[in-house]
This record gives C-alpha cells, sequence and structure tokens, in this order.
C-alpha cells in the first residue's frame, strides 16, 4: 500500500514540475544573453567616395569596383571584429539570405541624405578628457565663435541679389534620413533588435585646397566615415563621422584597412551604449 501510494505521488506531481519548468523557459526569451542586439547597415555602394582609386588601381590592377567592395568588406568586417564581444550583431552585408537582401534594399531605398552638423563623439577615455573651469570657459567661447561663424554663411537677400558664403563641411555629417520611419521599427520587431549601426558613408579624400599640400612628403588624406545610430523605435540617438588620417601616396589597400581602418572604427563604437 506505501508503495502504491509513492507510486501515485510520483505520477502527480513529475508532470507538474516539468509544466512549470517548460513555462519558465517559454518565459525567457533572453535565452541567458543580456547584451544587446545590433543590426549593422553597410554603406550603399552608391554612397562612396575615393580620390586615391587611380593610385590603388595602379598599384594592383584592381578595378573601382573591386576596390570598393574590399574596402566596404573590410570596413564592416573588422567594425564586427570590434563589437562581438559587447553584443550580439546581425550583419546585414553578407546578404546571404532572401530576407537580408529585401531588408537592406528596403532600407536603402527609403533613405535619402542630408549634410548636417555632426555631434559631439563620445572621448574614448573621459577621465582623460575633464576640464578645469578655464578650460571649459574657453571652449565654451570657442563654441560661441564657431556658431557666429556658421551663421555668417546663410545665405540673404540683400538689394535684390542673393549673397552668402560657402559653408565649412570639416565638421559636418552625412545623416540618413527616413522617409518612411515605421519601417525601422518593423524590421527592430522581427529580428529583436536594440540599436541600429547604419554606416552612411565612406570617403578617402585628399586636401586640394592647399596647392603647396598635395606636393609635399608629409601630405596626407583624410579617411572619413558618417555613421547614425537608431533605436528600435526609429530614433535618432548618435550622429557623427570617425576619421582618420593616411599618407596621400599610399596605395596599398591592404595596408590602408589594416593600419588605418581600427581608429576610425574605435571613434564610432566609443558611441554605443552596449
Amino acid at each position: 500500500m506505501k508503495k502504491f501510494a509513492l507510486f501515485l505521488f510520483i505520477i502527480i506531481t513529475v508532470p507538474s514540475a516539468v509544466l512549470k519548468s517548460q513555462e519558465y523557459l517559454d518565459f525567457n526569451t533572453s535565452k541567458g544573453d543580456n547584451q544587446k542586439r545590433i543590426l549593422l547597415v553597410p554603406f550603399d555602394p552608391r554612397i562612396y567616395i575615393n580620390d586615391a582609386t587611380a593610385l590603388i588601381a595602379a598599384e594592383d590592377g584592381s578595378t573601382h569596383d573591386e576596390i570598393l567592395e574590399y574596402f566596404r568588406y573590410q570596413f564592416n568586417l573588422q567594425l564586427y571584429d570590434a563589437m562581438m564581444d559587447s553584443c550580439t550583431i546581425i550583419s546585414l552585408f553578407s546578404d546571404n539570405t532572401r530576407q537580408d537582401k529585401e531588408d537592406i534594399n528596403g532600407l536603402y531605398s527609403i533613405i535619402s541624405y542630408e549634410l548636417v552638423k555632426a555631434m559631439p563623439n563620445n572621448p574614448e577615455n573621459p577621465d582623460k578628457e575633464k576640464k578645469s573651469y578655464f578650460a571649459k570657459k574657453r571652449e565654451e567661447k570657442e563654441q560661441q565663435r564657431r556658431l557666429d561663424e556658421i551663421s555668417q554663411y546663410n545665405t540673404k537677400i540683400v538689394d535684390g541679389e542673393i549673397v552668402g558664403k560657402r559653408q565649412p563641411t570639416h565638421d559636418m555629417y552625412l545623416n540618413i534620413v527616413f522617409h518612411q520611419p515605421e519601417v525601422l521599427a518593423e524590421i527592430a520587431n522581427r529580428r529583436e533588435v536594440d540599436y541600429f549601426l547604419f554606416i552612411n558613408q565612406f570617403e578617402i579624400k585628399g586636401n586640394y585646397g592647399d596647392p603647396y599640400l598635395t606636393g609635399n612628403s608629409k601630405a596626407e588624406r583624410t579617411i572619413k566615415v558618417h555613421f547614425s545610430i537608431y533605436n528600435s523605435q526609429g530614433k535618432l540617438i548618435h550622429g557623427s563621422f570617425g576619421e582618420n588620417k593616411i599618407p596621400f601616396d599610399l596605395a596599398e589597400k591592404e595596408k590602408i584597412s589594416a593600419l588605418y581602418f581600427p581608429e576610425v572604427i574605435r571613434q564610432i563604437v566609443n558611441n554605443i551604449n552596449f
């Protein structure tokens, strides 16, 4: 009789315990991973500038499209590697699936671009960035001077003529504008992502404003990568650019990628709240 009672107790309690365990597993949608999920969107090949193309092509015989795809692949790969320990990354670069192709083509189709003032990037070493009272005052004064300078470039009509100056672009970035922002929320919900990291534009440009600089052995080009970080509701979190200098006559695309991309990537990644 006692054995039968024990057997009946096991039959009743074990399924109940299993059911409660199963309910807990179904509820735990994080699957034990509390990392942020970030969708990485590479730059549209149509938004690419490289005035070192002829130099690189002469070095290794690559075509314009081959150089473009090499830099696009390498930048995406290094960015992925730099973030992989801090978050879960979903990259649209590979286009391995029909859904990936549809998402990236859909995003490109609803994006337009505008040149706007870049947001200040987060410092890599905040403790080293602490400033004294007088240093902060000097910085505020300099910021006001720059704002006054920018205001001078506004176009005005004087005596019936359009008068204005060309606005400097060294502190501006190419921002993306969504005509259908609800698409971001739909993709974020479907792919369960917290942030979108868009690479808006990739450019390598020399300083042609100084005729003496380009013929100098110390002349440089600038790698400038524009980016935008959006949250899952389609709100812009941060928009700016990362940049680095390279020797003007550097023609090896492998060296450009290996030696000069990491600094640009650090400037970008440092603005993500992992």
